[in-house]
């Protein structure tokens, strides 16, 4: 933490991220950080008025399990439509695709070339 910055400015940090909708309404316009600030201050943090901006625990987890079902719902309706002898052709095309597209790129390939010898580093001795 940074010794200049009071440390009543990390609680409302705090503050705000247990109240998300705080921070919505600052980024529309309705509210300033001071006007929050200042609140917070007088208040308090248990004060009513910030009820209404409170993250509920238990209707944050149920969307949460409804995105989920309905991603997996949207997956198994996507896997019905599925044909799988279609999926194999185009399969098996796309694994022919490759093998032509290595043939090519071992055609256009430079020859390797024969590994050269060592090179005697005591050659200028002439022994």
């Amino acid at each position: 933490m940074n010794s200049s910055i009071p440390e009543s400015i990390y609680e409302f940090r705090e503050f705000l991220y247990r109240h998300p909708d705080l921070i919505k309404e600052v980024r529309a316009g309705k509210q300033t950080w001071n006007q929050l600030y200042q609140d917070w201050m007088v208040l308090g943090e248990n004060h009513e008025q910030w009820d209404f901006y409170r993250i509920k625990e238990a209707s944050a987890s149920n969307e949460k399990k409804d995105k989920t079902g309905d991603t997996l719902s949207s997956v198994l309706t996507i896997l019905e439509q599925v044909n799988i002898d279609d999926l194999q052709k185009q399969i098996s095309q796309f694994s022919g695709m490759m093998g032509n597209v290595q043939q090519v790129m071992q055609h256009f390939k430079k020859p390797e070339e024969p590994p050269k010898p060592p090179h005697n580093p005591f050659s200028f001795r002439g022994f």
